[in-house]
């Protein structure tokens, strides 16, 4: 039976928990902790868990969620590698600088872990700069067609996938993306509903092999 390497971004998503690994917050952070830990300890693969921002109706073609919901994410996109124009936003893939996505999750525990836990599997987009206004969150829902936003997320995926380690990634929402005043921020519990989540997915022992 092989159990996966716990990572999390900040001390505060993991406080409590058994020895997860903190990678730090942003893609340059997540991607070096995560890429130093693949080749230290070379997991069999990995389960990222942590917060999230999710989109709200009418920012984007995504599945809605609101605040406190789980999620799995299914694949990752990088959000915001790039160049803004007066005319919209030009990817990496646009310009043909390189790949922006799509990113995938190991299918078999993803949906095993969704059916465990009666959650969704969405889309995620991970970004430098967090959408704090309406405009730029119905931007980043629009190219991306995300359902949520992280800091982390395709950066651990993209490690994992040079690495050839398959990864989960398991989030619970603490707040809507677009106009802070309006986000219904709640990190206090997204933190206990993932910690919640997570543990629920360890009793059952769901994704050992």
């Amino acid at each position: 039976m092989t159990a996966p390497l716990l990572v999390c971004a900040a001390e505060v998503e993991g406080r409590g928990l058994a020895s997860p690994l903190y990678l730090g917050v942003g893609k340059v952070a997540a991607a070096v902790a995560m890429t130093r830990a693949l080749l230290e300890r070379r997991p069999a693969w990995v389960l990222l868990f942590g917060v999230c921002g999710a989109y709200p109706e009418g920012h984007g073609p995504g599945g809605r969620l609101d605040v406190g919901d789980v999620c799995l994410v299914g694949d990752e996109w990088l959000g915001d590698e790039g160049v803004a124009v007066d005319d919209g936003f030009l990817t990496l893939a646009q310009l043909g600088l390189g790949s922006v996505g799509p990113l995938m999750a190991d299918g078999g525990r993803t949906a095993a872990a969704a059916r465990s836990l009666g959650a969704p599997i969405v889309r995620g987009a991970t970004v430098s700069g967090c959408s704090g206004t309406d405009a730029s969150s119905r931007a980043l829902a629009g190219r991306t067609g995300a359902t949520v936003e992280t800091m982390e997320g395709a950066a651990v995926a993209w490690a994992c996938a040079a690495a050839g380690v398959p990864w989960v990634q398991l989030r619970c929402v603490s707040n809507r993306t677009g106009q802070r005043a309006a986000g219904g921020w709640d990190l206090p519990r997204a933190v206990a509903g993932v910690q919640a989540a997570l543990q629920r997915l360890q009793a059952a022992d769901w994704g050992n092999e």
